[in-house]
């Protein structure tokens, strides 16, 4: 299979690097700096976990050019990026599955209408941070990479897909109701954010606090209710059991234990730390569907007081 990987962050250059080692043509797009990088030193993926450094040569490009053909264009672009890789990605062939692997809840549809049937969605099972040319991540066994289809089918190609990521040594899953998952992911992921913006993005520090890791459990705890009155059924089970199902001591001990150690960092603060834009985005319609639910979620209400609105400069708080 030719694909495109339209960014060459952390979640693109993880998963291009190991679908390149699966067999697969792989084209990294990137700009500036990262695009030198690759070409001058290639792409450098170091396995925190297993204290392996891998260097691939890689093919690079700066466009997406009309007469390029692709079977899969992945874009695992921060949601305030993708405004402004729609009019590429609308231009291009209208043959590739372009497949959005990110935080796109509430926007979903917006990138359907603008693409039309190429469109399909995912999200991945990976963190880390970029350290100059060299990308050091973790593969998060706790989660799957989660792909749908919009309409809620299981499409044959979307079969197609949960194969070539599996077969790439990524746990990958189907749901037949991607948005709602995606939605469920904001819940979860917003609150572990906005903890961490109150003690400047530390995780260690965030370990420490107590209080901010109540709130953090407590603000999740009733999204996932709201939601669950909703009809929602997306709450993966690992999080469901232990936002749910355990005593909120246990939750909060969890992640006193998880933030005070290498996985705080590179599954949650150093993503929080460089994409607060796209997680103030992410709170903007997390409140939008907690309102539209019509279920209270206090605890969430106090973690995003002052912070997201339209009075809110957030660009201080990262």
């Amino acid at each position: 299979m030719r694909v495109l990987v339209f960014g060459a962050g952390v979640i693109g250059s993880v998963y291009g690097g190991k679908l390149l080692q699966s067999g697969h043509e792989v084209v990294m797009l990137a700009r500036g700096g990262r695009l030198a990088e690759l070409r001058d030193q290639g792409l450098i993926l170091d396995d925190a976990e297993l204290g392996h450094r891998t260097v691939l040569p890689v093919r690079t490009a700066d466009s997406l050019a009309r007469e390029d053909r692709y079977d899969l264009v992945l874009v695992p672009l921060r949601r305030d990026h993708l405004a402004a890789a729609l009019p590429q990605l609308r231009a291009a062939n209208d043959k590739a599955t372009v497949l959005f692997f990110g935080n796109t809840a509430g926007l979903s549809h917006e990138l359907s209408a603008a693409l039309g049937a190429r469109a399909a969605f995912g999200f991945p099972a990976a963190g880390g941070i970029q350290e100059g040319a060299v990308t050091r991540f973790v593969l998060i066994r706790q989660q799957r990479t989660m792909l749908g289809e919009l309409d809620g089918t299981t499409s044959s190609r979307i079969q197609r897909l949960r194969a070539l990521f599996n077969e790439a040594g990524f746990s990958a899953a189907i749901t037949r109701n991607m948005e709602g998952w995606l939605t469920a992911h904001a819940a979860f992921i917003v609150p572990i954010a906005f903890a961490l913006y109150r003690v400047d993005g530390d995780p260690r520090r965030l370990a420490a606090d107590h209080t901010s890791l109540q709130l953090m459990v407590r603000a999740t705890r009733q999204a996932f209710q709201a939601l669950g009155t909703s009809g929602n059924a997306e709450i993966p089970s690992n999080l469901r059991i232990l936002y749910q199902w355990m005593p909120e001591r246990f939750a909060i001990h969890y992640w006193q234990s998880l933030m005070a150690g290498p996985r705080g960092e590179l599954w949650f603060a150093a993503h929080s730390r460089v994409a607060s834009d796209e997680m103030y985005s992410l709170a903007v319609q997390l409140q939008h569907t907690m309102s539209a639910v019509g279920h209270p979620t206090p605890a969430l209400d106090t973690l995003l007081a002052g912070r997201v609105g339209p009075t809110s400069h957030h660009e201080t708080d990262a």
